[in-house]
């Protein structure tokens, strides 16, 4: 069963939400596109961050629940985490782990 963490990322209050995406971009998605069993990821930015809550929203896939946990516990897992806690407030960042649903809904 396929799985998926989301990000609902929130800037650390020296950081703006510029320099936020800045670093997001240049820096962090490197990193995290090294993890072990990443299938993919995508990002978004709130068209309206101050509203919305948080500068940033990602999702990463995996194959399985276990794959997932396994690259989060690897030593480049680790790392990404070390380097969220940089630029992030990481009390207000919010990691939503979630199993992939089969149900698609197209708009008419």
């Amino acid at each position: 069963m396929s799985c998926k963490m989301v990000i609902l990322a929130s800037r650390s209050d020296d950081t703006t939400h510029d320099e936020c995406i800045e670093y997001m971009h240049e820096e962090h998605a490197p990193l995290v596109n090294d993890l072990p069993n990443l299938r993919r990821y995508t990002s978004s930015v709130p068209t309206d961050p101050e509203k919305a809550g948080y500068d940033y929203v990602a999702q990463l896939w995996f194959d399985s629940p276990e794959e997932m946990n396994e690259a989060f516990e690897s030593e480049t897992g680790q790392a990404v985490q070390q380097d969220a806690t940089t630029f992030l407030d990481m009390d207000a960042t919010k990691m939503i782990p979630a199993v992939n649903e089969t149900t698609h809904y197209e708009a008419e």
